[in-house]
Parts: structure tokens; sequence; C-alpha cells
């Protein structure tokens, strides 16, 4: 037997090998810790972001539905004073959208940094994607990315589909163009030369044949030919009846004779079947005693019901169409269906939906030719990025493409649009072609340009209304709210397809307000002195032909 021991020599090997394979492992972590000293900062100081941006928005949700309740409550109590708490909500919603851009901002930008940090960390390795999971029900995905799901306390959009950052590309017609009116689609101007609206879908040729105009085919007489309509908000009901003499002066010297009523459903029907009529019948005729045309916006669900029944809604502007509508005493023949349902206040504090509100449309549109073949109609649109729920994208930059996609045969049911472009001043150019946001990063006057886009699309050329518009002296000195008035009209003058203007409003409605609303007026409460808006509007609108 061999005197020597290898057992102590091979434990002296293994000494070594451990020793060597504990210094590699020190290595590599030494190398991962820089790996990750240089992603990890970034990461934690945008997760902080993340958080205070995520409770601002809960801010700012919190507020909407506070404020949409207590306008919704407005609209069914005192509907004639609720325009203060119109623009609110308008502001508010505004505010949220901003948010909601600046959350998923942050969400991608930590998702970027830890997709590249895990990228790093398994190099070489035939793993599942690490990339951000982006469908809108956290549900179903794979990858061991963060979740930028928008479902559970967001805006409730349902079904797959793509982010926010989604803006519901319908193939708007690159250069297609039209032979109706002076109108041409695709890429529009803008009356400062600017270009917007350039479109998806190539030099496609729209044909006249398919071309719904005035809600009639296109062998139609040319609506854009009709006299331009000189309105303005004027809250005749708030005021009461025995104020419309002088109100009706204040307009004639305005050089207006139109006038933007509500005829609230919640507070005309406030329960199913039961009518009360008497303050719009007093409002009609003291207005046409004094030559004002009354245009009536026809909306606000009452309590027994909701704004997505198409059947009660069609019933109440079919009773309505047969009280005040073409060939009756008032003979009022254009009717705005619902103000504003883009926004939650005017859909009974819900989210709102652009199928159920084309529905209404259709169904309302066809009860009311049912009455009278030539009773007119305007639909209401917007194109931005506010919440909505349904359709191809959670945002309203899809809000007409899907009402289409709901009604396609919509174009033959109306005769005109009505879109309130509130911004910054109208001649600043969009930032980015498609966009809703001008060059101060505002809400731009010119996404007037991209609404239209979105009709000639689907085939509908029909004119423009615009049923509110216009500035607070509570926000802007009254020589700017004159200047931002006076580029209104040459913004509207370089668009021939725009047929009508209403500034919102013709009276400041409180003394001592709270908020910034009653600063729209144009003229100051009590003394109705005019502001300098005034005289720049009575300049302008005589250019309006």
């Amino acid at each position: 037997m061999s005197t020597s021991h290898p057992r102590p020599h091979r434990a002296w090997t293994q000494q070594i090998l451990m020793l060597l394979a504990a210094t590699c492992l020190t290595l590599s972590a030494v190398s991962a810790g820089a790996v990750a000293r240089t992603t990890q900062p970034t990461a934690t100081i945008s997760s902080v972001k993340l958080r205070s941006a995520i409770a601002i928005r809960t801010a700012d949700r919190r507020a909407l539905a506070r404020d949409s309740s207590r306008l919704a409550n407005c609209l069914r109590t005192d509907f004639g004073h609720c325009g203060g708490r119109r623009i609110t909500v308008a502001h508010l919603r505004t505010r949220l959208a901003s948010a909601e851009r600046y959350v998923l901002s942050l969400s991608a930008r930590i998702a970027r940094t830890r997709h590249t940090h895990t990228q790093s960390d398994t190099s070489g390795s035939d793993s599942t994607s690490s990339a951000p999971r982006t469908s809108r029900n956290g549900s179903g995905s794979t990858g061991s990315g963060p979740d930028t799901s928008r479902s559970g306390s967001d805006s409730g959009s349902s079904g797959s589909g793509t982010t926010g950052t989604d803006t519901g590309n319908s193939g708007t017609t690159g250069s297609s163009t039209t032979s109706s009116g002076s109108s041409t689609s695709g890429s529009s101007s803008s009356g400062n030369g600017n270009t917007t609206g350039s479109g998806t879908s190539g030099s496609s040729t729209t044909d006249i044949n398919e071309v719904t105009i005035g809600g009639e085919s296109g062998s139609s007489a040319n609506p854009f030919s009709e006299p331009f309509v000189k309105g303005v908000v004027t809250n005749i009901q708030g005021w009461g009846v025995s104020a419309m003499p002088q109100i009706a002066s204040e307009m004639t010297t305005l050089g207006v004779n139109w006038a933007r009523e509500d005829l609230s459903w919640a507070a005309t029907e406030p329960e199913k079947g039961v009518y009360d009529w008497s303050g719009f019948d007093q409002m009609v005729a003291a207005a046409k005693a004094d030559g004002i045309t009354i245009l009536p916006i026809v909306g606000y669900a009452p309590s027994w019901t909701s704004p997505d029944d198409a059947t009660e809604y069609a019933a109440f502007v079919k009773a309505a169409v047969e009280r005040y509508g073409p060939g009756t005493s008032a003979n009022l023949q254009w009717w705005e269906l619902w103000n504003e349902p883009y926004d939650a206040y005017a859909w009974s504090g819900h989210t709102p939906e652009p199928e159920a509100y084309a529905k209404d449309v259709l169904a309302a549109a066809q009860a009311a030719r049912g009455v009278s073949s030539s009773v007119k109609l305007l639909v209401a649109a917007d194109y931005e990025d506010a919440p909505q729920v349904g359709g191809t994208t959670p945002w309203q930059t899809s809000w007409i493409d899907d009402m289409f996609t709901a009604v396609p045969s919509l174009g033959q049911w109306i005769n005109g649009v009505a879109v309130h472009p509130y911004g910054d001043d109208p001649s600043l150019p969009l930032a980015e072609p498609e966009g809703w946001k001008d060059t101060n990063g505002e809400w731009a006057f010119q996404r007037i340009d991209m609404v239209r886009q979105k009709f000639l699309a689907h085939g509908v050329d029909v004119p423009f209304w615009i049923t509110e518009d216009g500035w607070s002296t509570w926000e802007v000195s009254e020589a700017a709210q004159a200047h931002d008035y006076s580029d209104l009209i040459e913004q509207v003058k370089a668009r021939p397809w725009i047929r009508a203007l209403f500034p919102f409003c013709l009276r400041e409605f409180e003394e001592k307000a709270t908020n910034n609303q009653p600063g729209f007026g144009l003229l100051k409460f009590g003394t109705w002195q005019p502001k300098s808006a005034f005289y720049t509007l009575q300049a302008g609108l005589k250019t309006l032909t």
C-alpha cells in the first residue's frame, strides 16, 4: 500500500476551483451592478413621477365626476343657467386628458427602461418577449415586461386594441376631391397657409355620386350657397321672456338674428309621457315677435331614462318637431341633436358612447322626417383625445369613424355638423398633421379641419355650423378676446364650408362669479356695455355672407 494520500490532494484542488468560481461570480455581479446603476436611478425617478401623476389624475377624475354630476342636476332643474357649469366641465375634461397622456408617457418611459435592462440581462437566451404589454384588458398577455393596460380604474373601455396613443386611423382620404360646393377633402388649407389633414389612404378620388350633401343625394341643391347663419348663444329662458325685446335689440346691434337655445328633454318631459312645453312656447313666441330665429338644442336625458335610449329620444324629438318644426307657427327649420354628447356631463355623467349617439341621431332623424321631410338636422362632433367608451379606440379621435361604423347611412340623415372649436388663437396652426393641438400646445381651433376630413372620408360633405366658440375675459384681456375673435372671422372666411357662427355668449350671466364662465359674455353684466370683442364681431360678421 502506498504511503501517499490522494484525498487531501483532491480537496486542495477543489478549493482552488471553488475560489476561481467565486471570483468569476463576483466579477459578474460587479458588472451587472454597473449596468443596473445606469438604469435603476432613471427608473426610480420616473416611478416617483408616475405615482405623483397618477395621484393628480385621480384627483382630476374625482373633480370631473363631481362637476359632471352637478351639471347634470343643473340641467334637470335649472337648465337655463347651466352655461358656466358646461365650460367648467369642458376645462376639467381637457385637464384630465393631459393628465392621462402624461401617465401613459411616463409608463411607456419606464417600460422602455426596464425593457432595455431586461434585454441586457437575457441577451443570447431563448425567452418570451420582454416588451411592455399593451392590451386594454390586462389579461392573456405574454412577456415579462410591465403591463401598461388601461383597464381597472381607467376610462373603462373594453375589448382589444392599441393603447392611448393610437389616434384611430380611419383611412382619411389623402388627396381626394369632391365636386360639391367649394370644398376640397384631403389636405385642406387653413387661412394662414397651414395645411392639415394629409390623410392616410393615398390619392383616391371620391366620386360625386358617393358624396352625401345636406342629407340628400348629390343631385340636391347646393347647401353651401345658402345665406350664412349669424347667431349667438343667448340664454333667453334664463333671463326671462320679458327681457326678449332688449336682448333682440342687442342681437340686432351685433348683427345676428339667430339665438341658440336649449330644448331640454329632462325639463320638458320630467316623467315619461308628461310634457311641459310652456317655457319654450313663451320663448319661441317672444323671439318670433322680435324677428329672432331659434336654433333648438334637443338633449339631456331625464332621470327616468338614459341618453342611449334611442327609442325614447326619438319619441321626444318627434313630439318637439310636431310642435315647433316646419309648417307650425314656430316654423323652426334647423335642429341640433344633442349638445356636446362627447362630454360626460351631457351624457348623464357617463363616459360618452359614439355608437349610442349615432343610433340616437338615426332614430331621431327618422322620427323627425316622418313629421316633416324638410326638417334640417345637425349632428355633433369633435376631434381630440378625450375618453369615450367603445369604438376602435378609447379616445375621441375615432368618434366620427365609430359613429359611421355603428350607422353607415348616417350621412343620409344629417344636414350639417355642429362643432365647438374652443381653443387658443384660431390663427395658430396644428402642431402636427392629424393632431388636435396647436403650436402652443393648446386646444386648436384648426382641429375643425380634421373633423371635416373624417366626414369627407365617409363620403359626407355637409355645411359646418360653429354653434359655440369664444374666450373668457377672466382668462385673457378684453383686447386679447377681441383679437381672437378677429382671427376667428378670418379663419371662418377661409373655409367656405363653414356656414354658421354662434359666439358663446351674448351676456355675462353673473356679476361676481367664482369661475371664468361669465367672462365669455360680450356684454358686461348689469350695464350690458359692450366689450371690445362685441365691436370686433359686429364688423367681422358683416363680411360673412
